[in-house]
């Protein structure tokens, strides 16, 4: 369990995790606007980390980041307008777990991340402080996102 936030280790990680995975093609899908799914992902990870140092608590620090990067790992473009994409909101979390699962050995705390980020949206919520972190990160990337059309992000963007 770690207690301070380690940027570097943070992008370590993410080092590992790209060239160990299909991580990296997450960037050729679109999420909410005209931020790419990698991106997004990235900013749920970094800044769910830095919230979790600024609170001060004990937290699985690469759980939580993994947890979060793979918390939308899913390869279509849900925004396509596609019916087989209905509903894809209450069903992503899923499909995102099994996709990583089957690349990753998946620590309880970050399927958990994965399967409950969705929440309250979805009825099943986090078990673990790094869950409930990254659900409110994501909620807050989301909407940034959503009105922040032109390059969000312009930080970490240059690390993706």
């Amino acid at each position: 369990m770690a207690k301070h936030w380690d940027s570097d280790a943070f992008w370590r990680h993410y080092t590992d995790l790209i060239s160990g995975s299909n991580l990296g093609s997450m960037a050729g899908y679109p999420q909410h606007g005209n931020t790419c799914r990698l991106l997004h992902s990235v900013a749920v990870a970094y800044y769910s980390c830095r919230l979790a140092a600024l609170l001060g608590g004990r937290f699985h620090m690469r759980d939580m980041a993994r947890g979060a990067l793979f918390h939308d790992y899913f390869f279509y473009d849900a925004q396509d307008g596609d019916p087989a994409h209905k509903k894809h909101w209450s069903r992503h979390p899923d499909i995102a777990w099994r996709n990583a699962a089957k690349e990753l050995e998946l620590t309880g705390i970050e399927a958990d991340i994965i399967r409950t980020h969705m929440f309250p949206l979805t009825p099943r919520p986090p078990k673990y402080r790094e869950g409930a972190v990254v659900t409110l990160v994501d909620k807050g990337c989301s909407v940034y996102e959503f009105f922040k059309r032109k390059r969000p992000y312009p930080k970490l963007a240059g690390r993706v």
